[in-house]
């Protein structure tokens, strides 16, 4: 299975790494069809999901791609190797749009140098409306971390592409499908093979 960097010097007993959560992404190389980005919990069912529309790139949609991060909060954004250099771009931009989340996230309860406290007191009033279901207050010396990486999606476009695909995820148009399972397989390679 996938591991973040960022878990290296850690057990892997002491945190399994298919208990965290994903973000997948299918990068069209067609300009007719969209990016997809996939959040996929630790049991690995959808949590939620980002179009970019076909013919644009993921940085004229960072402030969505940043909200919806911030609300996903995954360990890795793992990118599909099928758009050949597309998909290098991809995560290349996708790199930089994480860490504007990152640091949004881990600095929430800083007030800025050119921040008065009426601004302050709005941003944290927005924050906390994004995530009213999560106690704050708790993960407060949370520190997030998240990967950008490259995966092969083989599996991941076959399953974009097959029965169970259609069955699992009716309404959802084939390249959410490969986001989805991308981020699948980078928590257990075996299970979405054989499952």
């Amino acid at each position: 299975p996938y591991r973040p960097s960022h878990y290296l010097g850690e057990n892997r007993f002491v945190r399994p790494t298919g208990d965290i959560p994903v973000v997948g992404v299918c990068s069209s190389s067609d300009a007719r069809e969209g990016t997809y980005l996939a959040a996929v919990t630790g049991s690995g069912e959808v949590a939620d999901h980002v179009a970019v529309p076909g013919g644009t790139n993921v940085d004229s949609h960072r402030e969505r791609i940043v909200t919806f991060l911030m609300t996903a909060r995954p360990e890795a954004v793992v990118v599909g190797s099928s758009g050949g250099v597309g998909s290098r771009a991809t995560a290349r931009r996708l790199a930089e749009i994480v860490q504007v989340a990152t640091e949004k996230w881990n600095n929430r309860f800083v007030q800025a140098a050119d921040e008065d406290d009426e601004d302050f007191e709005a941003r944290m009033e927005s924050f906390r409306r994004m995530h009213s279901g999560m106690d704050l207050d708790d993960d407060e010396d949370e520190v997030w971390k998240c990967n950008v990486d490259i995966v092969d999606d083989n599996v991941a476009q076959l399953f974009g592409r097959s029965v169970r695909g259609k069955k699992e995820f009716p309404e959802f148009p084939t390249n959410l499908k490969v986001a989805v399972s991308c981020a699948r397989y980078a928590k257990d390679p075996l299970g979405e093979l054989a499952y």
